[in-house]
């Protein structure tokens, strides 16, 4: 089962036998073509469960994906884990996820992740590593770095 993000269906790279997705990634499809592309693959369109959903942002809390993620990214990647399907993505934060849980992932057009990685939030000023958007610190704000991992 291959579960699709909308980058597979807006460059019409899904030609695989058995595909689904989720309502909140058809709500990002906005041209015609795309969509007529979906009923004429007859590409399934199905909810993430809750207790899956819950799952994956247990998981993207702790790579720090969790601000970077939109909801139709965590339900895609919930629907995946539910039907343990492959995801058919470019976007680095879905793949990274994926990768943590062991959920099989393809990409569309771009290279792909080679390494999981964490995001932090560092502190612009003092550049003491916190997890708030302003420094409890300093009050500087913060930004998001990423951590590569082995």
């Amino acid at each position: 089962m291959h579960v699709l993000d909308a980058s597979a269906i807006i460059l019409r790279k899904a030609v695989f036998q058995d595909m689904i997705t989720v309502p909140e990634v058809v709500q990002e499809i906005k041209d015609e073509g795309s969509r007529l592309y979906m009923d004429v693959l007859g590409i399934r369109v199905e909810e993430a469960k809750g207790e899956y959903v819950e799952r994956i942002m247990d998981v993207a809390r702790k790579t720090g994906d969790h601000e970077r993620l939109s909801d139709a990214d965590i339900k895609l990647l919930a629907k995946a884990l539910e039907v343990n399907g492959i995801i058919v993505t470019d976007d680095y934060s879905i793949q990274n996820v994926a990768r943590k849980l062991g959920i099989r992932y393809e990409k569309v057009m771009q290279k792909g992740i080679e390494k999981e990685f964490k995001w932090i939030r560092v502190c612009r000023g003092c550049k003491r590593i916190t997890e708030r958007k302003i420094c409890e610190v300093c009050g500087s704000e913060t930004y998001l770095r990423r951590v590569v991992r082995k």
